[in-house]
């Protein structure tokens, strides 16, 4: 499918500035080499490369190019928001290693207490997963999510255990296209110590992540519990 298509290059280009393929010249191809090369479209290649800009890896220069940024010491793991790609979207210029364990997941109906805290409605089916990262040995974020189910269809265990957006663009007909997160740092909970690596922490940062399908549905609400001090946020802004 075209999201893989776009992922993957997108995968293969931030790889190989990772590795200073580019450094002689501090430029990617042009489109029409990626075109070539990739055997794709050119608006796939410029989603790949808009990827590759929002993470601040590199910026467009009219007339000139696609240039590439130097390493700095603010290249740290950060993981984005939106979460579309799960633990993919790590991005680390060391070696990393993830995993994911799957804590719980269930079928249910939201609740008149449950509707106070999530954007479905009371009475809705809906499927409740959580998962727990580990991030380099250490287990780094926890997550619960709830899918509405007449969006998702039939699932198992094995599909919950997995990433559910990879299953979505492979399987299934519809696109999440957007997402509203918000974030902020709470007081750590019994579950967070029992979870999460804190150390001397007393708090977690959650993010609070909602996400739509492709005609507009809400489809997913999702609560991320982190390290506050392991995770990083980068901005990165072109003049």
């Amino acid at each position: 499918m075209a999201v893989n298509k776009f992922f993957d290059i997108y995968t293969q280009l931030k790889e190989e500035v990772r590795e200073g393929i580019y450094n002689d010249t501090m430029l990617l191809p042009t489109e029409l080499e990626l075109v070539g090369r990739f055997k794709t479209s050119r608006n796939t290649i410029r989603r790949a490369i808009a990827q590759l800009n929002a993470e601040g890896l590199v910026y467009s220069v009219k007339g000139r190019g696609v240039v590439i940024l130097e390493t700095s010491k603010v290249d740290k793991v950060f993981f984005k928001t939106g979460n579309f790609h799960g633990l993919k979207e790590l991005s680390n210029y060391n070696e990393i290693s993830t995993s994911s364990k799957l804590i719980d997941f269930k079928e249910l109906t939201v609740s008149e207490e449950l509707a106070k805290v999530i954007s479905f409605h009371e009475g809705e089916r809906i499927y409740k997963i959580s998962r727990l990262r580990v991030i380099n040995g250490a287990s780094m974020m926890y997550d619960t999510s709830y899918f509405k189910k007449s969006i998702l269809g039939p699932i198992d265990e094995k599909i919950a255990a997995g990433s559910i957006y990879e299953y979505i663009d492979q399987k299934l007909e519809f696109k999440i296209v957007a997402s509203k997160s918000i974030m902020k740092v709470v007081s750590a909970k019994a579950a967070d110590f029992e979870n999460l690596d804190l150390g001397e922490n007393n708090c977690v940062g959650e993010i609070e992540n909602i996400a739509y399908t492709d005609n507009g549905r809400l489809f997913e609400h999702t609560f991320i519990r982190y390290i506050p001090n392991e995770y990083v946020m980068v901005s990165f802004a072109q003049r």
